[in-house]
């Protein structure tokens, strides 16, 4: 069996419970310095409260979350 798209693992800390999530999504090109998707979110429901986070498609980092 082939896949035809590659698959890009993220893992985030869920703000609501404090546990590691993976996050699978289908790999997106790195966004180059000033370009416009370098801000998009991409909305994803969390296994581990159900609720709905924003990831960073860039970074994988969720909206709001500090940079370390």
């Amino acid at each position: 069996m082939h896949l035809d798209c590659l698959m890009a693992h993220l893992i985030f800390r869920c703000p609501a419970t404090s546990l590691n999530v993976q996050h699978w999504r289908p790999e997106i090109p790195l966004a180059k310095a000033g370009d416009e998707t370098a801000e998009t979110y991409e909305a994803v429901t969390c296994p581990a409260c159900t609720k709905l986070h924003f990831l960073n498609r860039k970074t994988g980092k969720l909206l709001g979350q500090d940079g370390d």
